[in-house]
């Protein structure tokens, strides 16, 4: 018989809790939607802001903008009586007429230039000045020389001139002593003469060229400045390319070479004897009183120097020194003109070249002060913007039938330069044209600066910022 537990319950024991008021689930979804949309305005806001800032930096770069095609400005192929010729701009070292420009000729004489280049550098540096005198040692004393075949001073072992008068003497009579004197002073004690002369050829970059001693003569005709390990007709040689690059430098460093041809004696003292004062005919003077008057030159060109240099295997050659009647000056080489004993012939044939080149050729001269870029955004003028123009004039050449107008350069919309002054060269400019140059002439020389038109204040930093997020 079962006797049912006074205490026994019918169902077990549980917790139970009721769920939430419908209203409370109902708020917490509201929560949850309020802080989805917050997020996403929050993302949305960065966006936007990463946008406006993504764009602001790329409207705030500097910009220039090209403008247009290149007009032609490529050299005249020279058809002068020579073997090789080169026409450049005396300023810019635009290349305005060639032939065969990249051949290597004998250069003789003309191989004075280079040391005259070393010394004018060495006298920049400061090592020593015009009037520091040199030693005629008796290895570049050739006074006892016959000078119709060995142009020479006359100064003997011993005795001493200025680095100037050494300097003259080898531009304007071609003395061989001269140069040859000046190379031993200026050159390293360790080094060789050809050891001096290929040290500054790698400086220069006249990459195509030979040298062994500093007059030029044919290695069998240098006397104590033979290159036993060299043949007898080994000489020195170079590209009208590398005469042109050596004229340059010479023309930039001393202005006063173009007064060499107005020089008609050469004066000099040796030991700075006043007494011992010597006049020696120069090439201008055989030039203005020779070969002037006979020469072809309808556009009257004036012949200001630089330096001539024959030898029977290349024939005639000239770099010149050559200016028009409107002041445009030009550097030419000419080589194979004529016999090696005409002196009249690479005069002509360098006139020709340069009368061809102004007969298909025009200059456009772009003046100092010239507005090119029209008005430019700058966000640290006080203003935001400001006027930029040429800050020195530059010269360049194109075909005749081109018009002037059609010559045009980038056109700079930003130039965030903090350069405010009309002195400071702000950027450089590379005119729409297609043209060649000498290969070390840098871009600056040729490409146009452009600075300020007037001073321009600066602004506060603030004012940078600002300029820079709401002036694009």
């Amino acid at each position: 018989m079962h006797v049912k537990h006074p205490f026994e319950r019918k169902t077990s024991f549980k917790m139970r809790f009721s769920s939430l008021h419908p209203h409370d689930k109902e708020n917490k979804e509201q929560r949850r939607f309020w802080w989805r949309l917050l997020f996403s305005l929050l993302a949305v806001i960065l966006l936007v802001i990463g946008c406006y800032a993504g764009l602001a930096y790329w409207n705030n770069r500097n910009q220039v903008v090209a403008s247009g095609h290149k007009v032609d400005g490529s050299p005249v192929a020279l058809k002068v009586n020579a073997r090789s010729a080169l026409v450049i701009d005396a300023s810019t070292g635009q290349i305005l007429g060639q032939k065969n420009a990249n051949q290597k000729v004998g250069i003789a004489s003309q191989s004075k230039m280079l040391t005259a280049y070393a010394v004018l550098q060495a006298i920049k540096k400061g090592d020593y000045d015009w009037n520091t005198p040199v030693k005629v040692t008796q290895s570049s004393d050739w006074s006892d020389k016959d000078n119709a075949m060995y142009a020479h001073l006359e100064v003997h072992n011993g005795e001493t001139l200025t680095v100037k008068e050494l300097f003259d003497a080898m531009f304007t009579t071609s003395a061989n002593d001269a140069s040859l004197a000046l190379a031993d002073f200026a050159k390293k004690k360790s080094e060789t003469q050809q050891e001096f002369l290929q040290r500054w050829a790698k400086k220069l970059g006249l990459t195509n060229s030979d040298w062994y001693n500093a007059a030029g003569q044919v290695n069998d005709d240098a006397f104590d400045y033979r290159v036993k390990s060299a043949s007898a007709t080994a000489e020195n040689q170079a590209t009208p390319k590398d005469l042109a690059v050596l004229a340059y430098q010479i023309v930039s460093a001393d202005p006063d070479v173009r007064k060499y041809y107005d020089k008609v004696g050469l004066v000099y003292r040796p030991n700075a004897n006043e007494a011992a004062t010597k006049i020696k005919l120069t090439e201008g003077g055989k030039f203005d009183q020779e070969i002037k008057g006979k020469l072809n030159n309808p556009n009257n060109l004036t012949v200001e120097g630089l330096k001539t240099g024959s030898t029977p295997s290349s024939g005639g050659g000239l770099t010149g020194l050559i200016k028009d009647q409107n002041g445009h000056e030009f550097i030419t080489v000419v080589s194979g003109a004529g016999k090696y004993t005409d002196s009249k012939e690479r005069y002509q044939v360098t006139l020709d070249a340069v009368n061809q080149v102004l007969n298909e050729q025009q200059p456009i001269t772009v003046a100092k002060n010239t507005k090119v870029s029209g008005q430019t955004k700058n966000a640290w003028s006080k203003t935001g913007r400001v006027q930029l123009v040429a800050k020195e004039a530059r010269t360049y050449w194109v075909k005749r039938a081109t018009k002037v107008s059609s010559l045009s350069f980038a056109h700079v919309a930003r130039q965030n330069s903090q350069s405010l002054s009309d002195d400071e060269t702000v950027r450089w400019l590379s005119p729409e044209l297609k043209a060649s140059y000498l290969p070390t002439v840098s871009k600056e020389v040729h490409d146009l600066p452009l600075t300020n038109q007037e001073m321009m204040e600066q602004t506060t930093r603030w004012g940078y910022y600002s300029h820079w997020l709401f002036k694009w």
